[in-house]
């Protein structure tokens, strides 16, 4: 089994494709159904089980950073292995799921109601599947031809993602 095999293995076993989230869209977004966002995570992931979704449907709707606090915390994860599924495939698309599993901002510092209620409806498996995924992108989807004091976007996604998780794996083992 190669690298690509054994984190999509990992993925489905982390996240299983049932049962579906019963709220998909975030109790404490306001907006309607009419709302551009809204419409495209309807259209795009509406009620369809994870394992169905392409990076072609994430392609089709805005940044998934964007779109995130839209999802009920536990549809964002649901929906989450999709993502880091197409971003294997196509590693045009690492920085989207990079940017999409850490906060915005430039300390990357949870902040608000949301981030708050995915850190505690994500399991400890979950953090080493998401952790297993920044790896798999360090060792296997990063190049970087800019020589050694330059890194890309990707390059500094993934370091910030790393430190990111690693807090967040810490935090739940009460180290």
């Amino acid at each position: 089994m190669n690298a690509n095999e054994q984190l999509s293995h990992l993925l489905h076993a982390t996240f299983p494709a049932q049962p579906m989230p019963t709220q998909f869209f975030w109790r404490k977004d306001l907006h309607d159904d009419s709302y551009e966002f809204r419409r495209d995570l309807l259209e795009w992931l509406g009620q369809r089980p994870w394992t169905e979704i392409k990076m072609r449907n994430w392609a089709m709707m805005a940044e998934p950073c964007l779109l995130r606090e839209h999802l009920e915390p536990a549809t964002f994860l649901y929906y989450l292995p999709s993502l880091f599924l197409g971003a294997i495939e196509d590693p045009g698309y690492v920085g989207r799921a990079l940017e999409a599993i850490i906060p915005s901002g430039r300390d990357r510092k949870p902040k608000g109601l949301w981030w708050r209620e995915l850190l505690e409806t994500i399991s400890l498996d979950q953090c080493a599947a998401i952790r297993a995924f920044i790896a798999h992108v360090r060792s296997n989807l990063l190049r970087s031809d800019l020589g050694p004091f330059s890194i890309t976007r990707d390059e500094a996604l993934t370091s910030e993602a790393e430190t990111f998780w690693d807090a967040q794996i810490a935090l739940k083992k009460g180290v």
